[in-house]
């Protein structure tokens, strides 16, 4: 986690900004939290004019038959997304019971039948609807994981956000040491909470097909699932339109099994990643367009 002497008034201002929304969202009914949510990501879709134009190139890039009206109806709407998003994870630990009246949960014996795995399992997802939530949720419902995150550069926001995440029985694992942390959960028959829609830029990253396109990808979950014959779980949280998320488990996937295990990796990296396209094209505004999905090239260098 980056030291809090680099940037410690910028870093005190964000949370002091956060805090602040916190405060204004707890009083609030859903309806309200909504419109403040969507009312922050259009402004934020006005004014960040760089992940703006990201999340426009992406979607060329994955819906290149699809007009500049059609990708900038979308671009918007995942930036609309995203402010609510952040009013939800504020207040996931106030509604963590009563949200449940408005989430629709589809696939339980999926997860019933991969948390019977006295080796654990994977629990895997994207940045696709409310990912927070099925964490949140699944934890408050006596099936608590092991999240894989990246902190956030920010210390102050990432303590305050793993009090959130935590705050049903979860626990916080950083990437830094994930695969020692996930080993180690694994044996302990855990679920293991795993985002596999990142760009990876660094060494020993596989490319898997995403949207047409080569997208560099963690091997680390594909890779334990393989070695130790592992579930993995696929989960999404689509978003309706009453303020609720319709939750979908697997099926599961399960490691081929053909002697080679660098293969059998491969194939459940590519499949979980397949799923993930699946859940997008249901509901492209869902997604986290911004990201620079395709940034590392097979061919390098980096864009």
């Amino acid at each position: 986690m980056p030291s809090p002497e680099r940037h410690p008034a910028r870093w005190l201002a964000e949370l002091v900004a956060v805090r602040a929304i916190y405060a204004l969202l707890w009083p609030m009914p859903l309806g309200g939290r909504l419109w403040l949510g969507r009312t922050l990501g259009r402004l934020a879709y006005r004014l960040d004019a760089r992940h703006r134009a990201i999340a426009l190139q992406n979607l060329e890039r994955a819906w290149p038959s699809k007009d500049a009206k059609w990708r900038e109806t979308v671009a918007r709407k995942s930036f609309e997304h995203l402010g609510r998003l952040l009013c939800e994870i504020l207040m996931q630990r106030k509604d963590a019971f009563r949200a449940l009246s408005r989430t629709k949960i589809v696939g339980w014996d999926h997860l019933q039948e991969a948390a019977r795995n006295p080796g654990g399992y994977f629990l895997v997802s994207g940045h696709f609807g409310n990912w927070e939530w099925v964490a949140h949720l699944q934890a408050a419902l006596g099936y608590p994981l092991w999240m894989v995150t990246r902190p956030l550069d920010n210390p102050y926001l990432e303590e305050f956000l793993a009090k959130l995440r935590e705050s049903t029985g979860n626990r916080v694992v950083h990437k830094h040491n994930a695969t020692r942390e996930m080993l180690k959960g694994l044996k302990e028959g855990r679920g293991i909470a795993f985002i596999i829609d990142q760009n990876m830029g660094e060494p020993g990253h596989v490319f898997v097909d995403f949207f047409g396109r080569p997208a560099a990808t963690t091997p680390a979950m594909g890779s334990l699932a393989a070695r130790r014959n592992v579930p993995v779980l696929p989960v999404f949280a689509t978003p309706l339109g009453d303020g609720g998320y319709r939750v979908v488990y697997g099926p599961l996937l399960k490691a081929p099994e053909t002697g080679d295990r660098e293969l059998d990796s491969l194939k459940i990296t590519a499949e979980a990643t397949r799923r993930l396209e699946e859940a997008v094209r249901s509901c492209p505004e869902a997604w986290f367009w911004m990201h620079r999905r395709w940034r590392t090239r097979p061919d390098g260098p980096d864009e």
